[in-house]
């Protein structure tokens, strides 16, 4: 299809939009967050993150979508998002990007404690099986007739300031005619590290230095008592 077509096809279901970035599920600097979304796009279909979720309490914030709002563009079945403190769950079933050329019986992404992972299940792109399990930032570029080319990039991951991270299974970017583009994100989270514990004052683990003091000159330096029942290595 075309872009003029493709053009014709998102006005009329009322989605064409100005390009936005996608807004990110949550800031990946804030300790022990956690947020995530199913999917997102932006180009002349627009898609805010569905469903989306963010929390940093310890118990998971959930949301879950039996499909996606008509749109021109995507369609799934079930969409399932979970967050909560430093982690982030998404998955997309039954996806399916006819103009892209892209199909996955499951997208799934998840991130603990600023480390994460992606898989795909059944996955392909214009008739390519994509790998289960790729590497992260795994990219391809493939024709899509009649459309332009995909740009994709899989298991996308960006380190954020403070050991945060998003990751994002499946980013798709197509390059239409004029210069223009259409990107989708699908399966997406954010999490922070986690927050650590500090030894409270007089912790064993934080000894505090013994203090020292000054004899007057020609006089040797009283000696330090050192208790007898603490072990002493070396």
């Amino acid at each position: 299809m075309r872009l003029t077509q493709l053009t014709v096809i998102a006005a009329a279901a009322g989605v064409i939009a100005t390009p936005l970035a996608i807004a990110a599920p949550a800031s990946a600097t804030a300790a022990g967050s956690g947020s995530a979304f199913g999917i997102a796009a932006t180009g002349l279909v627009t898609i805010p993150p569905t469903p989306a979720v963010s929390s940093e309490a310890e118990q998971p914030a959930r949301k879950r979508l039996a499909g996606l709002p008509s749109n021109p563009l995507a369609s799934a079945s079930v969409l399932s998002v979970s967050a909560w403190a430093g982690h982030g769950r998404a998955s997309v079933t039954e996806l399916r990007l006819a103009k892209a050329g892209l199909s996955a019986k499951l997208v799934f992404a998840k991130c603990e404690n600023g480390n994460g992972i992606s898989h795909l299940g059944k996955a392909t792109l214009s008739g390519k099986k994509l790998k289960v399990s790729p590497k992260p930032n795994t990219g391809l570029t493939v024709p899509i007739q009649g459309v332009g080319t995909a740009s994709v990039i899989l298991n996308k991951q960006v380190q954020g300031p403070g050991g945060g991270i998003t990751v994002t299974a499946i980013e798709l970017t197509l390059h239409l005619a004029a210069g223009k583009t259409q990107t989708v994100s699908i399966a997406s989270v954010t999490c922070g590290p986690a927050k650590s514990e500090t030894p409270p004052p007089g912790d064993p683990g934080t000894p505090s230095p013994t203090p020292t003091t000054s004899a007057p000159p020609g006089e040797a330096p009283a000696p330090t008592p050192v208790p007898g029942d603490i072990p002493v290595t070396g």
